[in-house]
């Protein structure tokens, strides 16, 4: 779900203005609740949102006294439900006043991720589970997972080690082995 806002979100937890992503969602409880209707195929009604405010960091994001705000939700894979209202009343619990400052919204479904991205089966934009197997075996099992039987061609996103959520590192990993390999360089290792 993508917002744009008049102003930055009024997190009851003044803090959280300056984190670049918020996790939302309650209790553990409520979390786990949240999960758990998914699992089962179910949509939530409160549920587990993730949130990315870089406007609050990049002025460029965003026209001169605006914000943007992107969103997202778990829901069953290949879901057509519009699910704004419940992510909108889940920022509105955690930041009063939060309606007040949505100038604009646009909700995609997990259905709409999978036609807009054949990668996103079902609206999985993490490119499949992130378990043990997973982790280990993206994309494929070996030492290099960033490089390809075609030479000097690597992969940098979410479906190679270690995976979606980890911002950044799945090119750093693919840069690191194309600079070995093409050019016998070495990079930093970042205490990796």
């Amino acid at each position: 779900m993508d917002f744009i806002l008049s102003g930055p979100v009024p997190w009851a937890a003044k803090e959280l203005g300056d984190a670049g992503t918020v996790h939302v969602g309650g209790t553990r409880a409520e979390l786990a609740s949240a999960e758990n209707e998914v699992s089962a195929g179910r949509h939530p009604e409160r549920p587990y949102v993730l949130v990315a405010q870089p406007s609050r960091f990049d002025t460029g994001r965003a026209p001169a006294g605006r914000q943007i705000l992107w969103a997202y939700c778990h829901v069953p894979a290949g879901s057509t439900r519009d699910m704004g209202e419940a992510v909108t009343a889940q920022l509105e619990r955690f930041s009063p006043g939060f309606r007040d400052v949505v100038m604009q919204t646009r909700v995609t479904t997990a259905a709409e991720l999978a036609s807009y991205n054949r990668n996103y089966v079902g609206g999985d934009f993490s490119a499949g589970i992130m378990d043990v197997r997973g982790l280990i075996q993206r994309p494929v099992v070996s030492r290099v997972p960033w490089r390809t039987p075609v030479p000097g061609v690597y992969l940098c996103s979410s479906s190679t080690p270690p995976g979606p959520g980890v911002t950044g590192m799945p090119g750093f990993f693919a840069a690191k082995h194309a600079l070995k390999d093409i050019f016998g360089l070495g990079v930093p290792s970042l205490g990796l």
